[in-house]
């Protein structure tokens, strides 16, 4: 009794505290109420935050039971930052946090918060609740993003939403009932089945599909009640057959469902069934409904049938979270791998990215817990990486020059020069427009943060000769316009990851079918590119390997050797010859070597994962002059010129190492 006396006035000064000034952040009236003006003052001192000039800040507000995000309009007084705001009339508390760039002041994830009261002096409606479940992140009905590792005890949760209940039994008896069960068991165990029963009956008052799926929820846990779950389930599929439950099950079907005809067969019917824009956002999360899957499997169909028109419709409906991953299976891919040509895909992908449009203004469900400000930022991540690069090419390509401007302007803002793939496109567009002045100064940017490709070389070079008179002195101008500060840090990088191990012996043949040893490659820097002509980063990176070959070129002690692996077409040998011959690659091929009753030429490549753990390609290997492996370097980060530095800087360390 004593413990729990204690533990309840903890709870009661918890209370008090909710309602102090709260060091750095005060409200005015301290008392505020709900439909009321509220002043807040934010002072920095003492905090993460002070000194900083660039503040911003943003409040949460419950609602109904209902979390609200909004900006605050911050104005600064006396080293201070002071807010107004209108309180909604069914509002219970209030939150704040206030940030500064990266940095984010929340009170040491002990909360900015107010408790509202009523006219009668009570605590306002979700005042017990929102302070309860604000701290409870798992629980599941806090703000997002919001604390990082506060977590109150299950006896603090039931505590709130007991009281919750008690002072407002109309408004929250239902709405609290799940996580007030979960929160009252978690407290006593089984001993409080009999009041959880209770609640079960108050439920059952109200026959409504969201009251039974309470009841539901709690039959499941803290019940674990699995015969009355199954009666149940029976029930609410019979008097609700187009509800949340009945779509939980379809779904599950679906997703059930080995044969891909009858899988898209049965997730056709689903969405005309259960449509999403009429859905639950909220159970589908709880429940694990992924409108992404269904939604998917009918656009892959169109693209195998080549119903470009149904797949153009399709994505007028699309759910936000869902365009992404159709953009990229259906787009991004089929691009890249030019199984498609660019004119085919200008109609699905100009329509998903004007679904994607619909929603900047309009933040979906599950972002709600994001500030407009917080949404417009993550918006525009979002588009870029799902839109940026891709859709200027497709653009740029299909001749619809204006468009692709636009948008490469609009994705620069955020990338500043640091993606190549973006800067060549930008640089082309602009010679298009014959925008001079400004593709110079991309060109030189790109190379200030060594992001650039060859052909942007070459425009550069043109650029150089047509001032200069001659390119004499070019490679030593390109040399100045690197960052030595990035270039710096590069290379201490590669010096902490320089290993030496030995490596496994190998015999493979060259496009001329001649044959090539290691062991006979004694006093060389030998690079190996482990690659395979349906390898999309693989081939996307030799432009970067040609400027590292042709840099070599007069190097007779240093080797490179591009490495063909896994292929499992009968006449890859001759495809991959004529597709080096026509991209006028200056490279040694090598055949892996293909082993009896193996479908793959990897016999190289599999030695080689086994004996350095690494797998996928592409795969370089710099070793040196005495056969040990020095650099292993996985993947293609996007820059040509990148690339080349970064062999280069390789090549050297290793031609220096002992």
């Amino acid at each position: 009794m004593k413990k729990l006396i204690c533990g309840l006035m903890l709870l009661f000064s918890q209370v008090l505290l909710a309602q102090q000034p709260q060091s750095r952040v005060t409200f005015e009236p301290v008392r505020a109420q709900p439909g009321q003006d509220l002043s807040i003052t934010y002072n920095p001192a003492g905090s993460p935050l002070a000194g900083k000039k660039d503040i911003k800040g943003i409040v949460y507000t419950y609602e109904n039971f209902v979390w609200h995000a909004n900006d605050l309009s911050l104005k600064e007084e006396n080293n201070s930052w002071k807010a107004n705001i209108k309180l909604a009339k069914d509002c219970g508390l209030v939150a704040v946090k206030y940030t500064s760039g990266d940095l984010v002041d929340n009170n040491d994830d002990q909360t900015f918060a107010q408790m509202l009261i009523d006219e009668s002096g009570k605590f306002a409606v979700g005042a017990y609740a929102g302070w309860g479940l604000l701290r409870a992140p798992n629980y599941g009905y806090s703000v997002q993003q919001y604390l990082r590792n506060a977590n109150i005890s299950d006896s603090a949760v039931y505590f709130w939403l007991n009281q919750e209940i008690s002072f407002h039994p109309k408004e929250a008896s239902e709405v609290m009932s799940v996580p007030f069960c979960q929160a009252l068991f978690k407290m006593q165990g089984l001993s409080s089945i009999p009041r959880i029963n209770r609640v079960v009956a108050f439920l059952s008052k109200n026959s409504s599909e969201e009251n039974m799926l309470k009841i539901l929820s709690i039959f499941r846990y803290p019940l674990q009640n699995k015969t009355s779950e199954d009666s149940l389930t029976k029930v609410i599929l019979t008097n609700y057959p187009t509800g949340n439950l009945a779509r939980l099950k379809a779904f599950q079907q679906v997703n059930l469902e080995p044969n891909f005809d009858k899988k898209v067969e049965q997730a056709t019917a689903f969405l005309k069934q259960f449509p999403y824009k009429e859905s639950d956002f909220d159970y589908n999360e709880n429940n694990r409904i992924n409108y992404t899957n269904v939604y998917l499997m009918v656009a892959l169909q169109a693209l195998m049938q080549k119903n470009y028109a149904k797949l153009t419709t399709l994505a007028s409906e699309l759910p936000f979270s869902t365009i992404p991953t159709i953009y990229y299976k259906c787009i991004d891919i089929a691009h890249k791998r030019k199984d498609l040509d660019d004119q085919t895909l200008f109609a699905p992908s100009q329509a998903l990215m004007q679904r994607m449009e619909s929603f900047k203004n309009q933040r979906p469900a599950q972002y709600l817990y994001l500030s407009p400000s917080e949404w417009t930022k993550e918006y525009e991540r979002l588009f870029i990486q799902t839109f940026g690069l891709i859709q200027t090419n497709i653009y740029r390509n299909t001749g619809h020059w204006d468009e692709a401007m636009t948008l490469a302007n609009r994705v620069q803002q955020t990338l500043q020069f640091k993606s190549a793939e973006l800067n060549n496109e930008q640089a082309l567009l602009l010679e298009h427009f014959k925008q001079y002045n400004q593709l110079q100064e991309v060109l030189v940017k790109s190379m200030h943060e060594n992001q650039s490709s060859p052909e942007m070389i070459e425009l550069l070079k043109r650029d150089y000769q047509r001032v200069k008179g001659n390119v004499e002195g070019f490679d030593d101008y390109v040399s100045g316009l690197k960052n030595p500060a990035l270039a710096s840090k590069e290379l201490e990088e590669l010096k902490s990851i320089m290993i030496k191990k030995s490596m496994p012996d190998w015999t493979m043949k060259d496009g001329n079918g001649k044959t090539v040893k290691f062991s006979e490659l004694r006093g060389k820097t030998i690079i190996m590119d482990f690659w395979a002509t349906w390898c999309v980063p693989c081939k996307a990176s030799f432009p970067g390997m040609k400027l590292a070959v042709e840099k070599y070129k007069n190097d007779p002690n240093v080797a490179f050797f591009f490495v063909d692996t896994e292929e499992r077409s009968l006449n890859y040998k001759q495809e991959i010859m004529q597709y080096i011959k026509e991209n006028n690659y200056p490279f040694t091929i090598l055949f892996d070597n293909k082993l009896p009753n193996q479908k793959a030429n990897d016999e190289v490549f599999n030695r080689i994962c086994k004996a350095f753990t690494i797998s996928g390609i592409p795969q370089k290997l710099i070793i040196d002059k005495n056969g040990k492996l020095r650099f292993i370097t996985v993947g293609f980060k996007g820059s040509a010129t990148g690339l080349a530095d970064e062999i280069s800087a390789m090549i050297e360390l290793t031609k220096k190492a002992e």
